[in-house]
This record gives C-alpha cells, structure tokens and sequence, in this order.
C-alpha cells in the first residue's frame, strides 16, 4: 500500500510540475499551422478555424491573452489578442509597464484576406518564446485584432468588401454607427490608447508586394506623418528590399504622378491621426501570389514592430507631443484649422516603379523625377474655438460625441456667452452609404453674437485628447460632422417652412423654416429664428437669417458646468 501511495504522490507531483514549470504549457506552439499554410496557400483561413487557432494558440502560451472587443450583426465575436511580458489584461497595467502599445490589425474589407493571414502567423510567432518576434515584448505591448470584419469575410457566396448590412467599415470611424468599428474605437483604440497602429488591406499598384500610407490631413498633427515618411517607412523599403520584396506608397501612378488615398477623417489611418496616434494603412497588390503577399505582409507588420522597438522613445516623444499639444491649442484658441484639404505635389520629385502592358506582356518601368501627389493643402479653414454650444435637445449629436470618448459638459444655470455664430447661406442633401441624404451646409456670414444659453445646453471644450475629432465633429463644413451625418436634422432650414419672427422662440423643431428648437437657451441663438430672408410675423420686422445651430465661444470663458456622466 505504501508503495502505491508513494507512485500515486509522485505521479500528481511530476503532474503538476509539467503544469506549472516555466514553458511547459508553450510547448508546441510553433507547431501550429493555419488553414492557409496547411493547404499551402491555396485556401484561406475559415472564421471557424481561425477562432480555433487562435485558441489553440492562447492555451500553449504564457504570454499571450485572448478576449473579444465586440460582436458583429450575425453575432460573430470579434476577438483581440494581447502579447506582453510580464502578462497585462488592462491597458492601465501596460501604462504602468512603461512599454508603448502598439496595434497590429487587419480584415476592416471582408474580402481582402492577404493580410489578415499574415497577422495570424505572426500571432504564431509572438506567442513563440523561441521566436525572434516575441524578443519583442521586452520592450512592447502588442494587442492583434487579426479580422474586424468576419461576417463580410464569411459572406455567401463570395466574401464582400462591406459588413453584413453591405456598409464599407473604413468609412465608420468618425460615424460609429456599426458595431466592428465602434466596438473596435472604443474598446480597442481609445481605451488602450496605443501609440501606433496597422491596418491591413488588400489593394495597391504592381510591382510592388506592399504598399503604405499614413494620416495625411493637414489638420492633424503632421509631425506624425513626417515620422511615417521620413523613418517608419524606410525601414520598412530596408526589410522588405533583402527578402526581394518591393514596397512603396498606396495607391498608384503613371509616368508624371504618384496618387495616395483619401483625407477624409473617417478613414482608419486618418482617424488615428486625429486621435493622436501613428495609424499605418498597408495594402498587399493584387496579381502577385497568395504565398508571396502573405510573406510581404509578414515583412511589413515585422518591420514596424521592429521599428517601434528600436525607437520607441522617438515614437512616445512624437505621439504625446501632438496629444499634449491638441489640449494646449484648445486652451489657447484661434489657430486655423483646415477643414477640408486636396492633395497637391510634395516639395521634393520621387521616382518609383509602374507597370505598362497586360498579362505576360507586362513590364516594370522606372519613373524618375515624378510627382508624389500627397501634400495636403487646406481648401476650407476655421479658427479654433475654445468650446462649442450645443442645443440642450440635440441628444443624438452628443451621443456620437461621447462615442468617441470627447468629454462634453452642460451648463448648470442659464448664461450669456460671447459667441461666434455662422450663417446659413444653403443646405444641400446627397448619398452617402447608409445615409440617403446627408446634410452639407454652405456657410455665410460669421457673426460675433451675445446670447443668453439656458441651463441644460451643452458645451464641449476643444481643450481635450480628443480635441481634434471634436472639431471636425462640430464643424458644419466638415463631411464628417454631426449635421453631415444627420445628427442636427431638426435645426436645419427646409424648404416651404414658413420665416419665423422673434415671437416664435419656443416654437419646435418642425415649426420654424431653420427647424431649430427655438427655446431661449442653445436653440434660440440658434437656427430657430430661421426666416431668411423673409418678413417675420407683425409689422414687417425682417427676420433673423438662419444659423447653424451649433455656436462657438472663442475666448476662453468661465461659465458654470458639470460632465455629462
């Protein structure tokens, strides 16, 4: 009996041993493949099988975390995982760590898959103690969202570039009406505040195996970009170029110029800007094979981890600089902002490589002392204001705001504020995804106003990390406003409503010809004395022309506040 009793103990203590000694439970981790190595790239990796690797995965390592930031409409979850040693699960624990976060993500188009298997095999080597990617957590945080859109992954029969309700997800970052990208803002980007990120995408222009791009509006922070043009992406040409790869900018050109992609703030890599981080588009061209844009892609990801790495001081001192610097400029208001940009020729000529003829027939030609048609240059500019006025009613308006983590206050009792108030000169509606007729509003006269706001309406000072999005929130001129995407309908002037005198300031929002509220507070200084041109009721008193309904106070202004919780 004893001898039963001594092997039995000594079976449960080499048990347990195995268990708990230091990477017994990483053993087989580089053993693991994906669906697409396994079918030697002829196949990409399933939702299903992707979810069961990246299980698989998590139960062989020490250091890797997995949990899900959100659910798409089918109900799909939307998993993350984060890398760090020692282990975090909160982004206050890697703040503590002192190390950068830095987002490494793929798969916002359902049908562009190249990238999202590059992200999966290097999730392999991260969670690889043996692995030189995972050297890389001594000194980094690294959270991998490797697919924000399986349900148009995962479309029948043929994948689709938007999610199950057929919407394009890189144009959602300033809506935040989907649930991949709002759960992916929220909870990814602006509770984890990482310093840089990568979106990864399927497009771009032969020969090259990768192309690239970073924010490029002039109203962020540029010092950003510059750190993108000027090391981030030479260090990933230098990676790729001693494999044989070639890498250069997103989108494409022909002999005279090299274009880029958009400058709307609702694109990824421009919403990041905004918010005070690198955020980095690659896109891995059509025409080359499955294997090779997947070893590319692994390339490019690995490059930046790299760079972020070696010069993780440069990336901390340029990314807190910009966040400290969007506070300090709301405290200080009065810069110019642009509001919407074009793109013109950098100072400097490139050369790059294009493609000429089709099929087999097809060659690379060297362009030299071109264009590079990437410099943003400001078409509409407005000052800064060092808060805006909201209507107390314009609920849907605040909503979307606080979405995006910007703080917003209301007034605790009626005040009177010195305010700078734009004209309504017109107001057009058109097509935009999943909005039949988002609102443009052409801007008249700007007029220095006194008006008493009453208790309840709502102040959102720029004077915040999110101070930048803010203002292109608020701004009526922006295409990626609150009045853009129909958050402000009811003040907005229709045609045949009837001009409103002074008397009508407790009208409602469908009586006046500005749909504005009308109260004495917000709506009144608002659109809601909104007759044009037109005579208001009595005497033939003309009235007000009609105002945005959102004011700004550009002086900084002591008045009686509480966040709204």
């Amino acid at each position: 009996m004893n001898r039963v009793r001594i092997t039995v103990v000594m079976m449960v203590a080499v048990a347990f041993a195995l268990v708990a000694a230091p990477g017994a439970q990483t053993q087989g981790v580089a053993d693991l493949r994906t669906q697409a190595e396994t079918s030697k790239f002829t196949e990409y990796t399933t939702y299903v099988n992707m979810m069961k690797y990246l299980e698989d995965l998590q139960a062989r390592s020490l250091e890797m975390r997995l949990g899900a930031y959100g659910e798409t409409h089918s109900g799909r979850s939307l998993p993350y995982a984060i890398y760090s040693r020692p282990t975090v699960t909160q982004p206050w624990e890697a703040w503590a760590l002192g190390k950068p976060v830095i987002v490494l993500a793929a798969g916002v188009h359902g049908g562009e898959r190249t990238l999202r298997e590059s992200v999966l095999i290097l999730m392999r080597e991260l969670a690889d103690p043996k692995s030189e990617a995972n050297r890389h957590l001594d000194d980094l945080v690294i959270i991998v969202v490797p697919q924000i859109n399986p349900d148009g992954f995962s479309a029948e029969p043929n994948p689709t570039r938007g999610n199950l309700w057929g919407l394009d997800l890189n144009r959602d970052y300033m809506k935040l009406e989907q649930p991949e990208i709002q759960g992916y803002v929220q909870n990814i980007l602006l509770k984890w505040q990482p310093y840089l990120f990568i979106d990864g995408h399927n497009g771009g222009s032969f020969p090259y195996n990768l192309n690239y791009q970073c924010g490029s509006h002039a109203a962020h922070d540029m010092r950003i970009t510059q750190l993108c043009d000027k090391s981030i992406f030479p260090a990933i040409d230098k990676r790729l170029e001693a494999e044989q790869f070639r890498s250069w900018y997103y989108s494409g050109g022909n002999a005279e110029q090299w274009n880029v992609g958009g400058t709307e703030p609702r694109i990824g890599r421009n919403y990041g800007a905004f918010a005070n981080a690198v955020g980095i588009l690659f896109e891995s061209p059509g025409g080359q094979p499955m294997e090779t844009g997947v070893k590319a892609g692994i390339l490019g990801y690995k490059a930046v981890v790299e760079w972020s790495r070696a010069n993780r001081a440069a990336l901390r001192e340029t990314v807190d600089r910009a966040r400290r610097e969007t506070i300090a400029l709301g405290e200080k208001p009065g810069d110019i902002v642009p509001i919407e940009v074009r793109y013109e020729a950098e100072d400097e000529l490139v050369n790059y490589l294009i493609g000429e003829g089709q099929g087999e027939n097809r060659k690379i030609v060297e362009v030299k002392g071109a264009k590079l048609m990437k410099k943003p240059v400001p078409v509409i500019s407005r000052p800064r204001p060092y808060a805006y006025v909201l209507p107390r009613e314009a609920t849907e308006a605040v909503a979307l705001l606080r979405r995006h983590g910007i703080t917003v206050e209301q007034l605790t009792a009626a005040s009177s504020l010195n305010i700078a108030a734009y004209t309504i000169a017109g107001v057009s509606y058109s097509q935009q995804y999943n909005h039949a007729a988002a609102a443009t509003v052409q801007v008249g006269e700007v007029l220095n106003l006194t008006r008493n706001f009453s208790a309840g309406s709502y102040i959102v000072r720029t004077a915040q990390m999110q101070g930048r999005v803010a203002v292109h929130l608020l701004e009526p001129e922006s295409t990626d406003s609150v009045i853009y995407w129909n958050r402000m309908d009811a003040w907005l002037p229709r045609p045949g409503a009837r001009a409103a005198g002074p008397a009508d300031d407790d009208a409602p929002p469908q009586a006046a010809a500005g749909g504005g509220r009308g109260g004495r507070g917000a709506g009144a200084a608002g659109a809601g004395r909104a007759g044009g041109a037109g005579a208001g009721r009595g005497g033939g008193q003309a009235a007000t022309p009609p105002l945005v309904p959102i004011f700004k106070v550009m002086a900084p202004t002591p008045m009686p506040l509480r966040i709204v919780s």
